[in-house]
C-alpha cells in the first residue's frame, strides 16, 4: 500500500534489443532476417470500424491558451495558467458521448516549444500495474491518453497512474505512395514491431503504427490522491501532466509539419480515458487466453467517436490555437 500524494515523474527509457541476424552468419549468406517482434502477442494488422454514419453529436472545439510560464511536469497541476486553462466538459462514452463513467477532464496550453497537456481523473478505486514502456497498459489499467494529428500521420500517447507511459507514430501509408516515398514504405514494413490498420472506405491504404517510437524530449508526469493498489477504501482520483515537445511531433506522418502552430491555427486533437472494471471476474477470465491480465475497460473521450475506434480523426476536437495568455 502506498501513502497518500503519491507522485512520480519520468522519461521514457529505451528498452535494449539482440542485434539482427545478419546474412554471413545464416547457411551460406543468402538470406538475412530482421528481429523478432518484443509484442508477439499483438495481431500485425487489423481492421478498425469506419465513422458510422448514423447521427452524433457535435465535434468539439476548443480554444487552447498561450501560457508564458511553462508548467513545471510534475503532475500536481498547481500552477497558476492551468487554473487559467479552459477546461473540458467531463468525458463521454466513445461510442455515444452519454456521461456514464467516473469524471475525467482535460486542459490545453501551448507556448513555441510544447503542448502541454493536464488530466484530472476521478477514480475511487485507482490501481496500475504495468511498469514497462510501451506496454499496452490500457489492456490491465486505467489510463489516459492524447492523439495529435499531423500532416499524414498523428501521434498516439497514453500514461497510467504510475507515469509508465507508451507511444505510437501512426503513417498514413497513401500519403507515403503519392509522393513515392517508396523507402519509407519498406522501412516501416521492416519494423519489428509496427500495427497495421487496413484501409477504411474510400481509401486505398491503411496506416501503420510504429510501437516502439519515443518522442524526443517528452516529459510526463503523475500524482494520485489516495491508496495506490488498495480497494479497501475509498481514493480520490490521480492527475497528469505532458509536455510534448513540438520538436518531436515533427517527425510524424514522414513529411513536413505544421509545428509550432501560429495563433489562428487549428490542430485535431483526442483525449481518451480506459476505465476498467476491476470486479468483473468473469469478463477478466474470458480475456485470459487472449491477454493474461488484462480485464474488461469502457473507453471514455472528449469528442463521441459513434462506436469503439478512437483512430478517427474526423471525429477529434478542433483545437484552435490562440494568442491569449493564460
Amino acid at each position: 500500500m502506498n501513502d497518500k500524494g503519491e507522485g512520480a515523474t519520468g522519461n521514457p527509457a529505451s528498452i535494449g534489443r539482440a542485434a539482427p541476424m545478419t546474412a554471413d552468419l545464416l547457411s551460406d549468406g543468402h538470406l538475412a532476417v530482421g528481429l523478432a517482434p518484443r509484442f508477439p502477442h499483438l495481431p500485425r494488422w487489423a481492421t478498425v470500424a469506419d465513422v458510422p454514419e448514423r447521427p452524433l453529436p457535435p465535434v468539439p472545439s476548443y480554444d487552447c491558451r498561450r501560457t508564458s510560464s511553462p508548467p513545471r511536469i510534475d503532475g500536481l497541476l498547481d500552477e497558476d495558467a492551468w487554473g487559467r486553462a479552459t477546461w473540458s466538459e467531463p468525458f463521454g462514452s466513445i461510442g455515444t458521448g452519454a456521461a456514464d463513467g467516473h469524471e475525467t477532464r482535460v486542459a490545453l496550453l501551448w507556448d513555441d516549444t510544447h503542448l502541454y497537456a493536464a488530466y484530472r481523473v476521478t477514480d475511487p478505486d485507482v490501481r496500475a500495474f504495468s511498469t514497462v514502456h510501451h506496454d499496452q497498459l490500457y489492456m490491465t489499467d486505467d489510463d489516459v491518453e492524447i492523439f495529435v494529428e499531423g500532416n499524414g500521420g498523428y501521434y498516439e500517447l497514453g500514461v497510467n497512474a504510475i507515469n509508465t507511459v507508451y507511444e505510437y507514430r501512426w503513417t498514413w501509408l497513401e500519403a507515403l505512395a503519392e509522393r513515392g516515398d517508396w523507402a519509407g514504405l519498406e522501412e516501416l514494413f521492416k519494423l519489428p514491431d509496427f500495427l497495421y490498420y487496413t484501409a477504411r472506405g474510400g481509401e486505398r491504404l491503411g496506416r501503420v503504427g510504429e510501437m516502439d517510437f519515443d518522442l524526443p524530449g517528452l516529459r510526463h508526469a503523475v500524482q494520485v490522491s489516495g491508496t495506490l493498489n488498495w480497494p479497501h477504501d475509498v481514493d480520490d482520483g490521480w492527475t497528469a501532466e505532458f509536455a510534448i515537445p513540438w520538436a518531436g511531433l515533427a517527425s510524424i506522418g514522414r513529411t513536413r509539419q505544421p509545428f509550432p502552430p501560429s495563433p489562428g491555427d487549428t490542430i485535431r486533437i483526442q483525449a481518451y480515458r480506459a476505465q476498467h472494471d476491476w470486479n468483473n471476474l468473469e469478463g477478466a477470465a474470458r480475456l485470459v487466453p487472449i491477454w493474461p491480465g488484462a480485464t474488461p475497460f469502457l473507453g471514455h473521450t472528449w469528442s463521441a467517436m459513434g462506436n469503439g475506434n478512437v483512430h478517427n480523426p474526423e471525429r477529434w476536437v478542433s483545437v484552435h490555437f490562440v494568442g491569449t495568455e493564460a
